[in-house]
């Protein structure tokens, strides 16, 4: 980072459409970083599946952002004892919980891990901050990660009877004398079948009764434990699942039970359309979640598996400019190209926690939700005139460091213009065009650009000493506003 490789010329070098789109498409931005990567390597390809075996990559930045949120280290009774001592709140956590993880994704090599971790925390939704789950949300965000390259099987294992989502779904009070249906219902709805299924309030109550006996005392030290004696013991039927659930622990029945769900047909299409609407288009055909679906099954849910078959089918190569960016990684990508990085998080001013509230400006606040269905995968829920406008503000105060972020590196000026001189105006548009947006200046951006400076386009600039603090801003943040700039 930091560096003059691609800057070096007039007109650097940018990937080709197909590297492009799939660095667009599984990082939270093309920086130069990413470039790098993907040529040396050989090719988009390659990349993909150096990025799918995350274990072999050396993360140092991604590693070290933990360091700087001590408290999120805390056992859940140290962290109840903060909130009860009236040092601390539950917000206060989740606040260090969504720069940790927005900080993550500005700074993580292991960029498909990151935005797959992504995917499945928004499809099995736990909110930052929320008071009967907050001091286990990031152990829970720890088993999605670890899992989030692996078989979904085995993540809905860990998830479903996480301490944080026996808390935030009521788990931890469904019990045999008095069952709560909260996470039941939600297993079946949102997190496996989905309501086409064609489950039934018996279904419903029967996997809650399934559920039982997982514990956490919450508001008072958020202990969590397996309780027998709280376990529904009796034959229990969902939908072509059935068990004798003779036992006192009932965990292996848990574990047969998300086996199932997670192996079923109905699964299957249902995460295949979800992938394909966060990674192909808002109204991805039939054949390619089929395609996608059979990949998942055939693979017996293994998540690399099943976003080859995605990332290999004709509909997702086509899939150029389909999709929009959400307003939190509008600001993540805006700063991964602006080569802005946060180096710790000391205080409110670090830029670690600025985009946490850039982002909630433009209209999207991290694990901020509020139902456990997790934000709108589709474009068009993100491209109203009021996001519009606040995104182009966010570009110009990215690209001017308006805010006065602290605890942030910024490369030279000089590194990321061009290093021969002179150059027109619409040579420097189209030399950060390539630099941001990883493609030449169209015809109508140069103009646009030169309209918002009120200069034309032809105009000389001899030295890189001539091209004003000002002029150097907009004309960011002009490029970042094109079309192009809120694409991925």
């Amino acid at each position: 980072m930091g560096t003059t490789r691609r800057s070096a010329a007039v007109t650097p070098a940018t990937l080709s459409a197909r590297q492009q789109l799939v660095a667009n498409r599984f990082s939270f931005g093309v920086d130069e970083d990413v470039v790098a990567d993907m040529r040396s390597v050989g090719g988009w390809q390659q990349w993909f599946e150096r990025q799918l075996a995350p274990s072999r990559l050396v993360d140092t930045a991604g590693a070290r952002v933990s360091s700087w949120f001590p408290m999120l280290a805390d056992d859940p009774a140290a962290a109840w004892g903060r909130v009860k001592r009236e040092e601390k709140s539950a917000w206060d956590f989740g606040y260090d919980f969504s720069s940790y993880t927005l900080a993550r994704k500005l700074v993580a090599r292991r960029q498909v891990q990151e935005v797959m971790a992504d995917f499945w925390s928004n499809l099995l939704y736990i909110p930052a901050g929320e008071d009967r789950s907050f001091p286990w949300r990031r152990s829970y965000d720890d088993v999605i990660r670890r899992h989030s390259l692996g078989r979904f099987r085995m993540m809905l294992r860990e998830a479903i009877v996480h301490p944080a989502m026996s808390g935030w779904l009521n788990n931890s009070s469904n019990t045999k004398r008095g069952i709560n249906e909260n996470l039941g219902r939600e297993l079946l709805e949102l997190y496996t079948v989905g309501r086409p299924a064609g489950y039934d309030e018996a279904d419903v109550k029967s996997s809650a009764r399934i559920l039982t006996g997982f514990k956490v005392k919450v508001f008072d030290g958020y202990a969590a434990s397996y309780e027998p004696n709280d376990h529904y013991v009796g034959a229990v039927s969902v939908m072509d699942f059935t068990h004798p659930n003779s036992a006192a622990d009932g965990r292996p029945v848990v574990d047969a039970y998300l086996d199932h769900l997670a192996r079923h047909p109905a699964t299957a299409q249902r995460l295949a359309r979800r992938l394909c609407l966060r990674f192909v288009s808002d109204e991805p055909s039939d054949d390619i979640v089929t395609a996608v679906a059979a990949a998942y099954r055939a693979s017996d849910t293994d998540i690399r598996a099943t976003l080859r078959a995605m990332v290999r089918h004709p509909e997702f190569v086509a899939s150029a400019g389909q999709k929009v960016r959400t307003p939190i990684e509008d600001v993540v990508n805006c700063a991964r190209v602006l080569d802005m990085r946060p180096v710790g998080a000391t205080d409110d001013a670090a830029f670690a926690r600025h985009v946490v509230w850039m982002s909630s400006s433009v209209g999207q606040m991290q694990f901020d939700w509020p139902r456990p269905d997790g934000f709108p995968e589709t474009s068009s829920t993100w491209t109203s005139p009021a996001r519009m406008v606040r995104s182009w503000n966010i570009h110009y105060a990215l690209a001017g460091n308006w805010w006065g972020a602290k605890d942030i590196a910024i490369p030279a000026r000089a590194d990321v213009m061009p290093t021969t001189w002179p150059v027109t105006l619409g040579q420097l548009v189209d030399h950060q065009s390539r630099m941001l947006l990883g493609r030449p200046a169209t015809a109508t951006l140069r103009q646009g650009v030169a309209e918002a400076l009120n200069r034309a386009d032809t105009q000389k600039f001899d030295t890189a000493s001539a091209v004003s603090d000002w002029t150097w801003t907009v004309l960011r943040g002009a490029v970042l506003n094109s079309p192009e700039g809120m694409l991925r």
